[in-house]
């Protein structure tokens, strides 16, 4: 971590002290809410992004930390509403804040974030940034209502998977490049450049998140085997049963109607993880990492393109 972030250690460092002082509010009830979110700052791999990509151009201007500061509390926010949904009780191995208050509290808290956050993109005074942000929020919602969705069909389709992976992980992950990149008088041809990269390494992120489910929970912080629990399946599973010859109709169905036993978890879980479902994921990831690292602007600095490289590095080698 140290060495992605050694081009902008000063920035960095910085965005931390000024993301901090956000979380107080003078109404007690909320500041509680707001110091039990603090305490739970993970590894800041968006704003990173943001830094990086805008270190490129020189001096880091204003409107990139709130940029960085707006996409991390959306970020923030999304994952108090998603726990309410999937009515998980971990986030980074503590209490999530569903489990911490209730239902309604959590719902209230991840809406007052994600106000935080349209204040900040509005601090950029870019009326490209609040519009793309504002539009980035319906998307999030809308992968949610995909994934939701999909519990109601009877195959299983890489396609979809996809498509709900984009539009609940990878989108956020390309705004903060793409949008760095406006910001910092990038070229059209540079930000679609940047906004590529980050979507790849959105994509690498959430199918490396998905891996991770099949064996140690450490790095996500969510018990391990999670995802067919809540009815869904990912990369590796869509691909082991799809090119199984075994007939898995009834186990995708009790799986996706959470009436699933413990057994039929374990044997879709386990035929996954035998039949090469795992190797596939890592192999796509590993192919979407190489386009991304290959479409990076040829005038970045070479300190700056090995932060980007060892930045896919580290999503994708994560507890592996």
């Amino acid at each position: 971590m140290k060495h992605i972030c050694e081009p902008v250690k000063v920035e960095f460092d910085e965005f931390r002290t000024r993301y901090s002082s956000l979380f107080s509010c003078p109404n007690p009830s909320v500041d509680l809410l707001l110091k039990f979110l603090s305490r739970r700052n993970g590894k800041m791999m968006r704003p990173i992004l943001v830094l990086l990509v805008s270190k490129c151009y020189g001096e880091i201007p204003e409107s990139a930390y709130h940029l960085a500061a707006a996409v991390e509390l959306l970020h923030q926010g999304s994952l108090i509403h998603d726990d309410v949904v999937d009515e998980s009780e971990q986030r980074r191995g503590r209490r999530s804040a569903n489990a911490a208050f209730d239902n309604r509290m959590a719902v209230l808290l991840g809406d007052y974030v994600v106000s935080m956050a349209l204040q900040q993109i509005t601090a950029t005074a870019d009326i490209r940034s609040v519009d793309m942000l504002s539009k980035l929020i319906g998307t999030l919602s809308e992968g949610e209502i995909n994934q939701l969705n999909a519990l109601d069909y009877d195959t299983l389709s890489e396609d979809v998977y996809f498509d709900i992976i984009s539009k609940k992980t990878a989108i956020l992950f390309s705004s903060c490049t793409e949008l760095s990149a406006l910001l910092s008088g990038a070229s059209s041809q540079e930000t679609q450049a940047f906004r590529e990269f980050g979507h790849v390494a959105g994509l690498c992120f959430q199918i490396m998140d998905d891996i991770l489910d099949y064996h140690s929970s450490q790095e996500t912080g969510k018990p391990s085997g999670n995802d067919m629990k809540e009815g869904k399946f990912t990369l590796p599973a869509i691909y082991a049963l799809n090119n199984s010859c075994l007939d898995w109709s009834g186990h995708i169905k009790a799986i996706r109607s959470l009436s699933a036993t413990p057994e039929q978890i374990k044997e879709v879980t386990d035929y996954t993880v035998s039949n090469g479902g795992i190797e596939y994921a890592v192999r796509k990831m590993e192919e979407l990492k190489k386009q991304a690292i290959q479409g990076l602007p040829a005038f970045i600095s070479p300190a700056i393109r090995e932060a980007f490289v060892s930045y896919l590095e580290l999503i994708t080698n994560r507890a592996r």
